[in-house]
């Protein structure tokens, strides 16, 4: 993956280097389509910042789901930044596959369903933030409207979406959820949802939500925080 340079809690700096990011990291990320976007499109950025934080999770294969911000439309997912720079666990390596979601409204709930299935890595402790690319494989590429988000999952999963090698936590986190704007800026939060499910299977069409809402997986209810953004190309206007 390359060098990689520490974020600044500065939002100007996160978005320069999500740009850089983008630039990095594009055309690895879209090589699986045909007609790929250059890296002159816009620059779409989701999520928190990969800041050091108290907490890693302890649960395999679980599925966390960022809820403080929607990705805009016309989306074109190509990386995914984090930190996992502590080790309480033990574990200095781990997995993750990042996720589209969908999330859609049932009446008080909201749902959350697994609309696309990135490509997964294995990755190593790092006291700085790293970067993977957010290459979907599976499901939708490009988002059709603004209500889609991401997440990820601590596993490798095949395109079916079911899990071939599972890990506890790669990043850290903070709960209750931290206060403030997201790396997206005005509108946006530093929310995020973790599933209570391990070795989780995440195909397309797969549900989260929280108690009551019949998803298949549920959430736990109170927010958290984790150091993880995604980048995006927004491939029309």
């Amino acid at each position: 993956m390359g060098n990689v340079t520490p974020l600044k809690g500065n939002l100007g700096f996160l978005v320069m280097a999500a740009c850089l990011v983008f630039a990095a990291f594009g055309t690895r990320s879209l090589a699986a389509e045909e007609s790929a976007p250059p890296a002159s499109y816009p620059t779409a950025v989701e999520g928190s910042a990969p800041l050091s934080r108290p907490s890693i999770d302890g649960y395999s294969g679980s599925v966390y789901i960022y809820t403080g911000g929607s990705l805009p439309a016309s989306t074109y997912p190509s990386a995914f930044r984090y930190l996992f720079g502590i080790s309480p666990n033990g574990n200095t390596t781990g997995y993750i596959t990042p996720l589209l979601f969908e999330p859609q409204t049932f009446g008080q709930y909201t749902v959350y369903i697994v609309v696309g299935i990135g490509k997964g890595y294995e990755v190593s402790l790092n006291a700085a933030p790293q970067t993977i690319p957010f290459s979907i494989v599976e499901g939708t590429k490009v988002t059709p409207n603004g209500h889609f988000t991401f997440g990820f999952i601590n596993a490798l999963v095949t395109s079916d979406g079911n899990p071939t090698a599972v890990s506890e936590g790669a990043v850290e986190y903070n709960s209750p959820n931290v206060g403030g704007e997201g790396v997206g800026g005005a509108g946006t939060t530093n929310e995020w949802m973790a599933s209570s499910s391990q070795d989780t299977d995440v195909a397309i069409g797969t549900t989260f939500g929280v108690s009551g809402s019949n998803a298949a997986n549920t959430l736990f209810t109170g927010y958290r925080t984790y150091s993880a953004f995604a980048v995006g190309a927004i491939v029309s206007q």
